[in-house]
């Protein structure tokens, strides 16, 4: 399928805010509801500029109240390095043994990936540091940590997942590979009020980015 007929099986609206890069009123938002094993209910989203191509892309929970622990922790072996790492807007990603942390923002907010995935994008962020570093021995020490794990995970890194809404979640390998019994649908006018505050949200964001 390709990208124009991906987007048009979504449901959209037109944004009525200047495009962030470009200055354009040409911004359209796409949505759908999911239901991701273990998680739940979610809509994702991504906002498109027709003008410019400026894209950004997040996901919320569809029940506004947070159900998950808001803070998680992780011992990355063999068996774990399959789990889900589901982290939501203003939460953050910390391994304190490299004293490594991400923070999750509005700007760069869907983060769904695996833990061996949070691995290997921090190798690649500092494998591109490493000669600008100010303490090149400390990242060539991370590097050489992260290589290691990579290869062999031996527990000695621990994934810690903090999220003070309770929206992030950390998902076990064997709850996220497995078929959902029964995909939860929703009634559209139900998605189209959800997706309503959400698109309310993200203009009031755009706003204070208009150049």
């Amino acid at each position: 399928m390709s990208d124009s007929s991906f987007e048009e099986s979504l449901e959209h609206t037109d944004l009525n805010v200047k495009c962030p890069l470009c200055g354009l009123s040409s911004l359209r938002i796409f949505y759908r509801s999911v239901d991701v094993p273990y998680i739940g209910a979610m809509l994702v989203s991504t906002i498109i500029c027709n003008n410019c191509g400026f894209k950004v892309s997040d996901f919320w929970m569809i029940f506004e109240e947070g159900k998950y622990e808001d803070y998680q922790s992780v011992r990355v072996t063999q068996s774990t390095m399959g789990d889900l790492v589901c982290a939501s807007t203003g939460s953050k990603i910390i391994i304190p043994e490299i004293d490594t942390e991400i923070q999750v923002i509005t700007f760069d907010a869907q983060h769904i990936t695996t833990i061996e995935g949070v691995l290997r994008e921090l190798k690649t962020y500092v494998e591109a540091m490493l000669d600008t570093a100010e303490d090149k021995t400390k990242a060539k020490k991370i590097l050489d940590v992260l290589n290691e794990e990579l290869e062999n995970p031996s527990g000695r890194l621990t994934l810690m997942l903090s999220d003070p809404k309770k929206h992030s979640a950390v998902i076990p390998r064997e709850y996220w590979v497995r078929r959902v019994e029964q995909e939860r649908k929703f009634p559209k006018s139900f998605l189209d009020a959800v997706a309503g505050s959400i698109i309310e949200k993200w203009k009031s964001v755009l706003k204070n980015f208009n150049p």
